[in-house]
C-alpha cells in the first residue's frame, strides 16, 4: 500500500522572542519564529528596508532571543544559533547534551551568554571569546524548567518551576547558587514565568496567577504587588524611568519610583514578548518609541509623547506547521489542527478543497456535536466552539465555551460521546499530578468536572458504550512533575449514576494506555505506547496482549498520547504507535505494519486512512474498491 499525501494544510508563524539592535546606524528587530525550522526575519521597523529571513536549520521552537556586542544569539531546540550580517546564521552547537528545549536568553556585561533547559532544568553559559559552554547544573533538585532570566552585576537571577515557583541567583563566576525567598503566598503557584531587572528592581511574574512582583535587590526585600500581569517581559525605562507591560489586555505605563500606573491607548490582547526603544522612528522622529513583535510577525509601535500607535505588517511568510489533531467534523470534513502556531484546517474529501485558519492556538484534541466543532486548545484547557456554517472570525467564532484552568487543567486529548454529552479527558498543568473527566452537554452547555478519578494520573484515552464510559490513565501529568505512580490505570465508570465501577491495571509494566475501542462485543481494547490489549468488561479480566513496538519506558520524559489513535472496524484494528501505522487482524490474529512515519489516526467510510506526516496530511486505501473485509 502506497501512501498519497494529500498536502500541508497548516502554515504559521509564533514569534514568541525578539532582539533588537542597530545595523549601519539603523534600527533593527531580529524576529524568531517557532516552525520547521525556525526562520530569523531581521526587520526594519521604519519599513524602508526589505525583510530578510534565515533558517534555523535542527530547530522547532524558540522562547530566546538576546543581543550582544559578538552578535544576536538565538536559543533553538538545545541548539544556539549566532547571527551577524557579516557571516549570517552560525550553529554554535549543543549547549548542554540531554537537554533538548531552550527558554529565554540573556546577556551579561561582559558579552556572555546564558540560557535556561528543560527537561533538566539546567543553566548554561556560552563564552564568545572561547567559543566554550559552561554547565551550572540544574538550578533546584525536582524542577525540570529554568524558564526565565537576567544578569545583574555579576549574578545571574533564574526564574525556576514548575512544581513551586523559585528564584536563584547563580554566581556566574563561581557557580554558587543562593535562592531568594518569594513572598508565601507564592508556594501553591507553578512558576517563575518572567524575570527583569530594571534600576536595582527585579519584577518577577508568577503563573499560573499572573502578579508581577518587585522586590529590590539592593535593599534584599519584597516592595510591591500588581494584579492580572501577563508576559513575557517588562519593558527597559523611558528616559523618566518608566517601564511598560502589559495589564488587563493593555499596554500601562508603571512609575518604578512612585508606584503609579497608568494605562495607554494601545490594547494587547496577547502577550508582549520583548520590546526595545527606536530613535527616529517615522511615527515620532524626534522621539523615541516602543516597539515590539506580535505572535504573526506584525510590529506595533508606540509613541509615549502623544499615546498613539501604529502598527507594521512585513507580510511575513509563515512556515509549515506540524500536525497536532484529527477529527471528523459536520459535512463530512475532516478537521487538523495544529502545533505550537496553531491553526485549523478542514478538508473536503468530496471535492478535495482544503482550507486553512489562523487564529486558534494549539488544539490537542476535538470533537463534533450537533454541528459544532468543539475544539480543546492548549494551554488552560479552553474549549472552544466552533460553528463551520458561519465566518471565521477569532473571539465570536471560534467562541470560548468554557475553560478548565481553574481545575488545574491544561490539555484536552481525550474525547468521546457519552450518550448525549462529550466526555473530555485532560492532562493537569504544569507541575501538577491528575487529570480530569469533564462532562459537557453542548445543547444545554451545562458541565461536571470530576477529579481524582484515576488518582495521580492524566486522562488521556476515551471509549463509550450505552451505559459505561472507559478512561485510560497515563501516569505523567503536566510538565516539570515526575510521576507519582509506575503503571497506568483503566477505569471503568457509569455515566449516568456518575460512578466508577471499577479501576484496575490492565497490563502490569506500561506506564500509559493511550487509546481504547470497543469492538463488536463489547470488549475494549487498549494501546500503550507499544502494545495493544484486549480487556473483558464483564470478567474484569485482560484476555490478550499483543507486542506492537518495544518500548523503553525508562527513556521517556512523559508520555500521553504521542500521537496514538485505535480504531475498529468489522474485526481489524487500526492504529498508530511509535510513528508506525499498523493494521491488526482480530480474527486471523495478524499484525501487519502499513507505514513507518506516520501519526494521528482517522478513517473515512471508504476504508481510506488518514494520518499525519509532520506537517502533512496523508491517505491511504486500505481495500481495493469493491472490496469488502471478511
Amino acid at each position: 500500500m502506497k501512501a498519497l499525501r494529500i498536502g500541508g494544510p497548516l502554515s504559521g508563524l509564533a514569534v514568541w522572542a525578539s532582539a533588537y539592535g542597530k545595523w549601519r546606524g539603523k534600527d533593527r528587530i531580529y524576529a524568531v519564529s517557532s516552525g520547521s525550522p525556525c526562520m530569523l526575519f531581521v526587520l526594519d521597523p521604519a519599513g524602508s528596508e526589505p525583510v530578510q529571513q534565515f533558517a534555523l536549520e535542527g530547530s522547532d521552537h524558540c522562547w530566546g532571543v538576546v543581543a550582544a556586542a559578538s552578535g544576536v544569539y538565538i536559543g533553538g531546540s538545545g541548539i544556539l544559533y549566532r547571527f551577524t550580517h557579516e557571516q549570517g546564521i552560525e550553529n554554535l552547537g549543543e549547549m548542554i547534551p540531554g537537554e533538548f528545549y531552550t527558554w529565554r536568553l540573556a546577556a551579561d556585561d561582559e558579552g556572555k551568554i546564558y540560557g535556561g533547559c528543560y527537561p533538566g532544568g539546567k543553566v548554561f553559559q556560552y563564552n564568545p571569546s572561547t567559543g566554550q559552554f559552561r554547565d551550572y547544573g540544574v538550578m533546584v533538585e525536582g524542577e525540570q524548567y529554568a524558564r526565565s532570566m537576567e544578569a545583574w552585576k555579576g549574578k545571574l537571577y533564574v526564574g525556576v518551576g514548575t512544581r513551586c515557583p523559585h528564584i536563584v541567583e547563580l554566581d556566574t563566576a563561581t557557580g554558587v547558587r543562593t535562592e531568594i525567598s518569594l513572598p508565601e503566598e507564592c508556594s501553591a503557584e507553578q512558576l517563575v514565568y518572567d524575570l527583569n531587572i530594571v534600576h536595582g528592581k527585579m519584577l518577577v511574574r508568577i503563573t499560573p496567577c499572573s502578579r508581577l512582583y518587585i522586590y529590590d535587590l539592593e535593599l534584599g526585600r519584597w516592595e510591591k504587588c500588581i494584579e492580572h500581569v501577563s508576559g513575557l517581559s517588562v519593558s527597559a525605562p523611558d528616559p523618566q524611568g518608566n517601564v511598560y507591560f502589559i495589564k488587563e489586555d493593555i499596554l500601562q505605563r508603571y512609575a518604578l519610583a512612585a508606584g503609579i500606573l497608568t494605562p495607554t491607548s494601545l490594547a494587547m490582547p496577547e502577550p508582549a514578548g520583548d520590546y526595545s526603544w527606536l530613535e527616529s522612528h517615522p511615527l515620532n522622529p524626534h522621539g523615541t518609541c516602543l516597539a515590539g513583535v506580535h505572535r504573526d510577525g506584525t510590529c506595533w509601535i508606540y509613541d509615549p509623547e502623544n499615546d498613539r500607535h501604529t502598527v507594521m505588517d512585513f507580510m511575513l511568510q509563515g512556515q509549515p506547521v506540524h500536525l497536532q489533531s484529527l477529527a471528523w467534523g459536520p459535512e463530512g470534513k475532516l478537521y487538523i489542527g495544529g502545533y505550537f502556531a496553531g491553526g485549523l484546517a478542514s478538508y473536503d474529501p468530496a471535492t478535495s478543497e482544503m482550507i486553512s485558519h489562523r487564529g486558534i492556538g494549539q488544539i490537542e484534541g476535538m470533537m463534533a456535536a450537533h454541528g459544532i466543532m468543539y475544539l480543546g486548545v492548549y494551554p488552560k484547557a479552553n474549549i472552544f466552539a466552533y460553528d463551520p456554517n458561519l465566518e471565521w472570525n477569532p473571539g465570536s467564532n471560534p467562541k470560548l465555551a468554557f475553560s478548565l484552568q481553574e481545575e488545574e487543567q491544561d490539555r484536552a486529548f481525550a474525547w468521546t460521546l457519552a450518550g448525549d454529552e462529550l466526555a473530555i479527558g485532560t492532562v493537569p498543568s504544569y507541575g501538577r499530578n491528575g487529570g480530569a473527566l469533564t462532562l459537557f452537554h453542548p445543547v444545554t452547555g451545562t458541565r461536571e468536572v470530576f477529579r481524582g478519578l484515576l488518582p495521580q494520573q492524566s486522562i488521556v484515552s476515551l471509549a463509550a458504550g450505552e451505559e459505561l464510559l472507559f478512561a485510560g490513565g497515563s501516569v505523567w501529568g503536566g510538565l516539570g512533575i515526575a510521576p507519582e505512580r509506575k503503571e497506568a490505570s483503566l477505569m471503568i465508570w457509569e455515566v449516568n449514576s456518575r460512578r466508577k465501577v471499577w479501576e484496575g491495571v490492565p497490563v502490569p509494566g506500561e506506564q500509559a494506555i493511550s487509546a481504547l475501542a470497543l469492538d463488536d462485543e463489547g470488549k475494549v481494547w487498549g494501546l500503550t505506547a507499544g502494545m495493544l490489549f484486549l480487556f473483558n468488561p464483564v470478567t474484569l479480566k485482560t484476555e490478550q496482549t499483543i507486542p506492537v513496538l518495544p518500548v523503553d519506558w525508562e527513556a521517556m520524559t512523559h508520555f500521553w498520547r504521542g500521537g496514538c489513535e485505535l480504531l475498529y472496524r468489522e474485526g481489524v484494528l487500526y492504529g498508530t504507535a511509535g510513528n508506525h501505522l499498523f493494521k491488526y487482524d482480530v480474527r486471523l490474529n495478524q499484525l501487519e505494519m502499513l507505514d513507518e512515519n506516520a501519526r494521528l489516526l482517522a478513517v473515512d467510510g471508504e476504508g481510506g486512512l488518514y494520518f499525519a506526516r509532520t506537517t502533512a496530511l496523508y491517505r491511504i486505501q486500505t481495500l481495493e474498491p469493491g472490496q469488502e473485509e471478511i
